[in-house]
């Protein structure tokens, strides 16, 4: 089953959603046809991020959000009109690459409405298609890590002695977490983080609790952090089914603080605001007044 905030999920939300200009690009489409783009990205992010029109300030930041999406209309049209320029346009109907993005962006804003939820994957959901348009690296020299054989093997066993546990503490994580820590370092992240945050039936606690678990070492997270991933396995089970996996992504936002992780790597106040009235007295309120953004 497909993780909506997985890699693979963000990555295919994104060639969607921003897949529109790009083809309209390359099908040699005018920049008249921009500004449909800019209103489907537009009418997507208003509806996930919900600016307060009542104040100035969601006004003000419902023209930043129209600002920033008529950035990367342009953005992504222009690189299909390379494309075209390098290769050829294609024929394409006006129609098509339009459908596409509406398609993304309804879809999108009716299967993510949580405002916080949607800061995050839109966040991500960009810089993966920023990546796409990058050379793959060499690990070695400073690129993100592959999941080579030793790391998917390393990670299967851990992953097969998680499910296996008999009770769900950090006393029988741990030692599974270190061990692949041992093999692998922090280059084992994605991967787990994949595995981790399955929904309804799909929910495995003890795959929840043992990312968490390993991300909590501290050269894990200062890892993650500096590669830009520090939130992401905090942010995907705050508001999981387990109250003692929320408890533990909770602490993991505590560490990032700690550890003084970018503003965009931890949760949206508001969302916290959000997940305390859905778990009062857990500590959500509080940890917002730790989250306080510019």
């Amino acid at each position: 089953m497909l993780n909506r905030y997985s890699q693979s999920g963000l990555v295919l939300f994104g060639v969607a959603l921003y897949g529109g200009p790009v083809l309209a690009g390359v099908a040699g489409h005018g920049w008249s046809v921009l500004p449909v783009f800019v209103a489907l990205f537009l009418l997507y992010v208003t509806a996930t991020r919900r600016p307060d029109l009542a104040k100035p300030e969601g006004w003000a930041g419902l023209a930043m959000m129209a600002a920033g999406q008529l950035g990367l209309a342009v953005l992504a049209w222009t690189v299909g009109m390379l494309v075209a320029g390098l290769a050829g346009a294609i024929m394409l109907p006006l129609w098509a690459p339009i459908a596409i993005t509406a398609a993304a962006a309804g879809s999108g804003a009716w299967a993510h409405r949580d405002a916080a939820e949607m800061n995050v994957m839109l966040d991500s959901a960009i810089r993966a298609i920023e990546d796409l348009s990058l050379p793959q690296t060499d690990p070695l020299n400073g690129g993100w890590p592959e999941s080579t054989v030793e790391i998917r093997t390393a990670l299967d066993v851990a992953l097969d002695r998680l499910r296996a546990l008999p009770h769900l503490n950090a006393g029988f994580v741990d030692p599974i977490v270190q061990a692949l820590e041992a093999v692998t370092g922090a280059d084992a992240f994605d991967a787990f983080y994949d595995a981790a945050g399955q929904e309804d039936d799909d929910n495995e606690p003890g795959v929840d609790l043992g990312l968490l678990r390993y991300i909590a070492s501290p050269a894990v997270l200062i890892a993650l952090i500096d590669r830009g991933e520090g939130g992401l396995a905090p942010q995907l089970l705050l508001d999981a089914p387990n109250a003692s996996v929320r408890a533990e992504a909770r602490a993991r936002v505590a560490d990032l603080v700690e550890a003084g992780a970018p503003d965009d790597q931890l949760p949206d106040p508001d969302w916290l605001d959000t997940l305390e009235r859905r778990f009062p007295d857990e500590g959500y309120r509080l940890l917002a007044m730790t989250c306080v953004q510019d």
